[in-house]
């Protein structure tokens, strides 16, 4: 059942990726094309001001989503409504919140950013951009976190890529039309209000919580450590874009944000391997089953170093080429700079590298435990940036980031190993070296590959040369994989075999 379910996440996430990656270029070339990078630096700068709110819950919905683990493993209908009805009155709060804090950024965020838009148009986006979080905390992240912890962040994925299909439509009808930047996102921020009541009411459907009983605050009791974890969190998301509002112009955020397009995209991408994981390692973990554990963390842990490696070097030798494209004809700011794509594609690696060990110290529920490490991953980043970024700029926070990312990863690595997998630390330095001589082969073939093939300037031969690097990524992966990681490979045939016979028989 857990398999199948992971299955189940796992393909609706791909297509919400797939989605989400094509609508998430197409929608700000539009922006940039008909606008500018001035409103396209401040609509992603008050949008990550706004997700600053979120410090407000203090890690509540991991901490739920550990409590629903053990109600939901043990068909617990009482006590899981007992922990929702908590959630919702706690979140319904954040949301009332939301409206203050949003009225105050309308009145001060246009003092402290640097653009050429005028009081009342900052403060409009401001208002315009809200709506949409409102609805978020309102209605969306209560349901989302039952979702997650029941193994069905498929429902989540299918209303998110409806969501972006139909806001992607609206902009560009709506750009062609040649309506403002206002309308437009006034027009995406009521789409996105629609979608977290629809899931509210598929949640209310399908579970049938009881709204009689009484909360039970007890589910959300570790949100004090958790709490740590959130902020770290939002520090990592956040603390790049708000450097760069205080010291930096509004082009600048626009070049920042054109680069996350695409590892942000990744990060995405990842998404699809990692659907339904912590749901699954959370009840093998809460049904005492370690052996199990072990066998498909150690799976999953290939799987997302197999993956960086592979992404991650056709990022980094494709992301430039991309830009170039991208950007075209977008001149009052420079996009391309060869030193901010290394550091951002080396910090997001590590990023995506330390998921496994996260997610299994969620899914174990050990936010205490670790939460040391989260606040030192959060001050290294902030001390690193706010020192480089009047030094070298935009490359400055990015290094801030690296620099946390490569500690926590570790941290995090080093902890799973020794209390919860009980094994050698060994294992992952072997993992790490493996990720980089295999990334250097990659790197260093490709690069002789290309310059023996001449591709052309437009889309096409963009396209053509991702299908070679991404091709020689694979190859080289795959042959390394079998010469070190055999035995992994060989487990992962081996389960999606057995997903395979058991689809088989329910279709018969």
């Amino acid at each position: 059942m857990r398999t199948e379910k992971a299955f189940k996440n796992m393909v609706l996430a791909a297509i919400y990726q797939i989605v989400s990656v094509i609508c998430g270029l197409i929608t700000p070339r539009l922006i940039l094309e008909a606008f500018g990078s001035t409103y396209n630096g401040v609509i992603n700068s008050a949008a990550h001001f706004l997700s600053m709110i979120s410090v407000l819950t203090l890690g509540i919905t991991g901490a739920t989503r550990v409590a629903l683990y053990k109600t939901l493993g043990k068909d617990d209908r009482e006590g899981t409504s007992a922990i929702m009805k908590a959630t919702k009155i706690y979140m319904r709060k954040v949301a009332l919140c939301v409206i203050a804090y949003a009225a105050v950024l309308c009145l001060v965020y246009p003092y402290i950013s640097h653009n050429d838009l005028n009081k009342t148009q900052n403060a409009a986006i401001i208002a315009i951009v809200s709506i949409g979080t409102f609805a978020q905390y309102f209605f969306g992240i209560s349901n989302q976190t039952l979702l997650q912890a029941d193994q069905a962040s498929y429902i989540v994925y299918a209303l998110d890529t409806v969501k972006i299909i139909v806001n992607t439509l609206l902009t560009a009808l709506l750009i062609k039309l040649g309506r403002s930047v206002y309308e437009v996102k006034l027009v995406s921020s009521i789409v996105f209000f629609i979608t977290p009541a629809v899931m509210n009411a598929y949640v209310r459907r399908k579970y049938q919580l009881s709204s009689k009983c009484e909360p039970d605050n007890t589910g959300i009791k570790e949100r004090g450590a958790v709490a740590f974890h959130s902020i770290a969190n939002l520090i990592h998301n956040n603390v790049d874009l708000v450097l760069l509002t205080l010291f930096t112009d509004a082009k600048v955020i626009s070049v920042y944000t054109v680069y996350y397009l695409v590892v942000g995209k990744i990060k995405q991408l990842m998404q699809v391997v990692t659907s339904g994981i912590e749901a699954a390692f959370g009840n093998m973990w809460a049904r005492g089953e370690m052996e199990s554990l072990k066998r498909n963390f150690r799976a999953y842990e290939y799987v997302m170093f197999t993956f960086t490696a592979v992404v991650f070097s056709c990022v980094g030798l494709l992301i430039l080429p991309f830009l170039r494209r991208y950007t075209y004809g977008v001149t009052d700011i420079e996009y391309i700079r060869p030193l901010l794509a290394v550091l951002i594609t080396a910090a997001e690696a590590f990023y995506c590298i330390r998921q496994p060990y996260l997610m299994l110290v969620q899914a174990a529920g050990f936010y205490r435990e670790t939460k040391n490490g989260a606040m030192a991953e959060a001050l290294l980043n902030l001390a690193v940036s706010l020192v480089l970024i009047n030094l070298i700029g935009i490359e400055g926070v990015i290094l801030g980031t690296l620099a946390a990312n490569l500690f926590r990863t570790c941290q995090y690595a080093a902890f799973v190993s020794k209390h919860i997998l009980e094994r050698s630390i060994k294992e992952i330095v072997l993992r790490f070296i493996w990720l980089v001589l295999t990334g250097a082969v990659i790197i260093f073939v490709s690069l002789f590959a290309e310059d023996r093939i001449a591709f052309s300037e437009g889309w096409m031969g963009w396209i053509a040369e991702g299908f070679v690097v991404f091709g020689i990524a694979a190859a080289i992966t795959a042959v390394s994989s079998l010469l070190f990681y055999g035995n992994d490979v060989k487990y992962l045939i081996s389960v999606v075999k057995r997903m395979l016979r058991r689809r088989s028989r329910r279709s018969q």
